[in-house]
């Protein structure tokens, strides 16, 4: 075997390793497109067909800055191509990379439905002198008993193949420059596979690679991300807080972080995207075992989940100051994107906040620039059109588009001059100089 794998790492090194890529979302495609941008052939599979011909189009699925440029170049050169057969990807190519979704179900439990079908999949294959690469985040303990139980079943890991956990490490909007410069962790159940995977990798980033033991690769993803959706929770709390005392969060933050060992995050309508509200749950949930109990990482979840209605108290406190209600009242919200200047809405605290208000009644309009999504708003075909006659202005994504608006072309267009800025985009003081009344997270709004 050993003599397999210096074959092995000699076709990385030359960029002769066929790569394939299971799984074409916004961690897949990204990935595929940068393996095949410093050399490697790159095929990419994913279940979605409609999916696959917009790639043979040369279109991308999402948007993604460069994303579109970078498929085109690499199809141009011949480096990328897509394969709707799973069984001919497999006999093709020297390493798959798996990038499939890893999402909770309804009673907030992992749902590896997903990266189970591909593993049982491979296991009827023979993965002879192939590395198996799992970028998808896991609970604790899956790859063991997943992943390396479904590999075994015709093939031996650390024998007849190779197989390592190497959790992905980007954000939306600025994925092709992430991929390229965050360190990346290799987790490896035997060495050889940690070695064969950190010099694939070397080929493409220039960030530092760590390798180390799978399970404190599986667990360091999810507490790199739990780590902020507590301190986010923190911040949000402490906005609460600063409302109650009539100061504003804002201030207290930027006196707060001229601490050299502290950094007070920023508060916000909620917490979305597809890691954040999920990793601390795949945290405490190892595979095939009780979830476990940890009263700061539940409570925080609950804190974060909390500010859509806090979002929609705000609004209603607005509007009663006018001597209007939410069940007579219409709402226009600019931004449903989980953060700002991308198109991607999974668990966007948008959704709550357009779903609370149209329960009690309020007509909501929507806009976004960057997705046709409106989470059953009516959508809008611009900002304008969101505002014009209603009774408030809700910000709850923070696109550039936004912050370069004319807060007196707002209040012309509004029928009530009430601003709620979950994300503080705007001068407060500016807002308020103009007659708007401007309500806002942690912010001791002058509205009564």
């Amino acid at each position: 075997m050993e003599q397999n794998s210096k074959q092995f790492l000699k076709l990385i090194e030359n960029l002769d390793a066929k790569i394939g890529i299971i799984g074409l979302g916004q961690v897949g495609l990204p990935t595929a497109l940068s393996f095949s941008k410093v050399g490697f052939d790159v095929i990419g599979h994913d279940v979605n067909k409609k999916l696959l011909e917009q790639l043979e189009n040369g279109t991308t699925p999402f948007e993604e800055e460069g994303l579109l440029d970078l498929l085109n170049s690499c199809r141009q050169k011949n480096k990328f191509f897509t394969e709707s057969s799973f069984e001919k990807i497999i006999q093709k190519c020297d390493v798959m990379i798996i990038c499939v979704p890893t999402p909770l179900t309804d009673s907030i439990r992992p749902d590896l439905s997903a990266l189970e079908n591909v593993c049982n999949s491979l296991s009827e294959f023979s993965l002879k002198n192939k590395l198996v690469i799992i970028e998808s985040s896991i609970p604790p303990g899956t790859f063991e008993e997943l992943v390396l139980k479904s590999l075994n079943a015709k093939n031996c890991v650390g024998v007849d193949c190779w197989a390592t956990f190497v959790p992905e490490r980007l954000a939306p909007g600025q994925a092709l420059s992430e991929i390229l410069t965050t360190s990346r962790i290799i987790g490896y159940n035997d060495e050889q596979s940690g070695n064969l995977a950190r010099a694939l990798y070397s080929k493409m980033i220039t960030g530092e690679i760590f390798v180390t033991p799978v399970r404190v690769a599986e667990i360091s993803k999810l507490v790199e991300n739990t780590y902020r959706d507590v301190n986010i929770a923190l911040a949000n709390e402490v906005s609460i807080i600063c409302e109650m005392y009539g100061i504003d969060f804002k201030e207290l933050q930027r006196v707060c972080n001229t601490h050299p060992r502290v950094n007070l995050h920023n508060a916000g309508p909620g917490v979305g995207g597809p890691c954040l509200p999920k990793d601390s749950y795949l945290l405490l949930n190892p595979h095939g075992k009780k979830t476990i109990d940890s009263k700061i990482i539940q409570y925080a979840r609950k804190i974060n989940d909390s500010m859509p209605q806090h979002v929609v108290d705000l609004v209603r406190k607005g509007l009663k100051s006018h001597n209007k209600s939410l069940s007579d009242s219409k709402i226009g919200i600019w931004g449903v994107s989980y953060k700002a200047n991308i198109s991607d809405t999974r668990l966007s605290p948008a959704k709550e906040i357009i779903a609370k208000l149209k329960n009690e009644g309020a007509e909501v309009s929507v806009y976004d620039p960057k997705t046709n999504e409106s989470f059953g708003g009516k959508r809008t075909s611009d900002m304008w059109d969101a505002i014009s006659g209603n009774d408030a202005l809700v910000v709850v994504t923070d696109h550039d588009e936004f912050k370069k608006a004319d807060l007196s072309k707002i209040k012309e267009n509004l029928r009530l001059p009430i601003i709620v800025d979950t994300r503080r985009i705007f001068d407060n003081k500016f807002v308020e100089s103009l007659g708007i009344s401007y309500l806002a997270i942690g912010y001791p709004s002058k509205t009564k």
